[in-house]
């Protein structure tokens, strides 16, 4: 059985009614029928593997900026430069999850004619999970890259203050028929954001090595790694160049706002519009490709696991594990999630299901 680390779940809710709550909420909030259902489709499915920092729990904050008009729920996309294999799109404070599955959408229709297709649209806001558009490609058969920047959250190596987003990245890799894709989803921190303030709220503790405290001391307490902003980078300089060229491979490549830049001066941040999003999709040179992951999972899943590391899996196998669970038994939600979709359905007049 798969379960939600160290906490124990309270309610459960049927994948199905999972997505038409969201579609119901988002299409109260102002979103057409198509964008909604999309929207609800993709967090619902961020849910369903598990990681419930990016999934529902970002819904009231959307549907808010719906309503208050600082996110826009139906985006006309406006081509800034197209070449054969690459285009650039300019967004206007668009929504992220639909407006981030039409850009791999698209990147996936080049690669199928130039055997690569790039994608970079400017003014997106959060797409929730980058690992929905990564899968979104390699269930297409594709390989799928996909990068985002973010609004400052974290210190660059060497540096007290927050001065990078954590960019995140996810790969996609398609795998054998009938088996799940292979796709690492990472933000350049040690830690999501999401994932701190998730503790914070609920009082756990977090692992050592997320974050210090205003001091520059090393705790467990997330409270005060969010008050310091000092969230420590991934694998420590290498996180923090990662960051900064991912931001070069977006924001730069996009021409849109920087890290630095979002949330300033009237700028939207990250969530309300301001980030840039690159996707990538690869066409396999040959039908081997998927054999040959296959076999590279089994490679990993043979070798002599070290107890103090818990089990060997393959990137993306934790969210296949907790998929199938779940399907079967209903997605787990926790206090305070609980309380905040309680919520949720009583300003909208939508109706919860649980099991």
């Amino acid at each position: 059985m798969v379960h939600s680390k160290g906490v124990q779940a309270t309610k459960r809710m049927a994948h199905k009614d999972l997505i038409d709550f969201i579609r119901e909420v988002l299409s109260k909030a102002g979103a057409p029928d198509n964008v909604a259902r999309i929207e609800a489709e993709i967090t619902a499915e961020v849910d369903l593997a598990g990681v419930h920092s990016h999934g529902v729990q970002l819904v009231p904050g959307l549907a808010a900026s719906l309503r208050a008009g600082r996110i826009n729920a139906n985006p006309q996309l406006t081509v800034v430069t197209e070449l054969p294999a690459a285009v650039l799109y300019q967004a206007d404070r668009a929504i992220g999850r639909y407006t981030s599955a039409l850009a791999m959408d698209a990147a996936v229709t080049r690669a199928e004619v130039y055997g690569v297709g790039l994608v970079s649209v400017r003014g997106v806001a959060h797409w929730g999970r980058g690992y929905s558009y990564a899968l979104r490609a390699a269930r297409a058969g594709y390989i799928g890259l996909a990068f985002t920047n973010a609004t400052v959250n974290f210190p660059a190596w060497g540096t007290k203050d927050p001065c990078l987003g954590n960019n995140p990245i996810a790969i996609g890799v398609p795998a054998g028929e009938g088996q799940e894709p292979a796709v690492l989803d990472i933000a350049m921190t040690q830690a999501a954001v999401r994932k701190i303030m998730d503790a914070a709220a609920e009082g756990r503790a977090v692992p050592v090595g997320w974050g210090v405290d205003e001091e520059g001391r090393v705790t467990k307490d997330p409270r005060a790694i969010l008050e310091s902003r000092r969230i420590l980078p991934m694998g420590g300089h290498k996180g923090s160049g990662l960051a900064f060229m991912i931001e070069l491979l977006t924001g730069a490549l996009a021409g849109g706002l920087l890290c630095f830049e979002q949330g300033k001066d009237g700028r939207p941040d990250d969530f309300a519009g301001g980030s840039s999003k690159t996707f990538i999709a690869l066409r396999p040179f040959g039908a081997w490709l998927e054999s040959k992951t296959e076999a590279l999972k089994n490679h990993l899943k043979s070798a002599t696991p070290a107890p103090e590391q818990g089990e060997v899996s393959w990137p993306g196998e934790h969210s296949h594990r907790c998929k199938l669970e779940y399907e079967a038994s209903g997605i787990p939600f926790r206090q305070p999630l609980v309380a905040k979709l309680e919520q949720l359905s009583a300003d909208f007049s939508v109706a919860l299901r649980w099991m």
